[in-house]
């Protein structure tokens, strides 16, 4: 069954779209071409600048339903890869908060600037980090995802530092959900044309087994052995080796993890 948060947020947020995209949130400014922030020098190129690029500020319509957004995370742009809370101000452009909503959001023609990798472009939250090794203790993470703008991207990953992704959580354009196993068995759709609309996921990983619940429901469970470094939780989008064709934009509510 659906949480509390999301039977909420779906409610509210069906009837928003009613009346188009505009309300599920309210937009102050604009937000300048990717290109021209790099043709002007605003966007630093080839390393972790701190500079920081801001923009247009998102209100979100509900943005205080579920619980407070953790403090102790960080954030990866397209600039830098681990911005602090205390400068995610500077970083508006990619990444806001509002009551207890994350906003994350990428614009069309977008690549990774901090160093030679090729597009690779990305917004994503992170925190939890565990030691690998010990597989007796169980982790979990758990949110409410509001897809507004959809486009092809991992919108959640448990990552490790030295052994890669072992799950992810994939949106396509059409704003279809998909289990990524990284080994072992097919990946499966769980939603369908979710545009608009509002579920709950919750991963649970002890750094070598997972599994992985859709508004309360088991959907799927896998392996992947990561014996060395550390595993961390990952939540915004990240395009991987393609473009960003267009502009996307996801909301994250009510996030946990331990």
């Amino acid at each position: 069954m659906k949480t509390i948060w999301s039977l909420i947020l779906s409610v509210l947020l069906c009837g928003a779209m009613s009346h188009g995209e505009e309300s599920l949130y309210t937009q102050e400014g604009t937000d300048p071409t990717f290109q021209s922030l790099l043709a002007a020098g605003v966007i630093t190129v080839g390393s972790n600048t701190t500079r920081g690029v801001t923009g247009s500020i998102i209100k979100v319509k509900n943005a205080a339903t579920g619980y407070p957004i953790p403090k102790d995370i960080a954030i990866h742009t397209l600039c830098n890869s681990h911005i602090p809370r205390k400068d995610f101000p500077k970083w508006t452009r990619w990444y806001q908060e509002d009551g207890n909503t994350q906003i994350f959001r990428l614009f069309k023609g977008e690549t990774n600037v901090r160093n030679d990798r090729k597009l690779a472009a990305r917004i994503e939250a992170f925190g939890g980090g565990w030691d690998a090794g010990n597989t007796n203790v169980w982790h979990e993470w758990e949110g409410t995802y509001t897809i507004v703008k959809p486009h092809g991207a991992a919108i959640f990953q448990s990552k490790n530092n030295k052994n890669d992704w072992s799950v992810m959580i994939n949106l396509s354009d059409t704003g279809d959900i998909k289990l990524n196993h990284r080994r072992h068995q097919d990946d499966v759709i769980i939603a369908k044309n979710m545009t608009g609309k509002s579920f709950d996921l919750k991963v649970r990983d002890n750094g070598r087994d997972y599994e992985v619940y859709f508004n309360g429901k088991k959907v799927g469970a896998g392996y992947y052995d990561r014996p060395e470094g550390k595993n961390a939780f990952r939540w915004g989008m990240y395009v991987g080796a393609n473009e960003v064709r267009h502009d996307a934009m996801i909301f994250v509510t009510g996030v946990r993890f331990h």
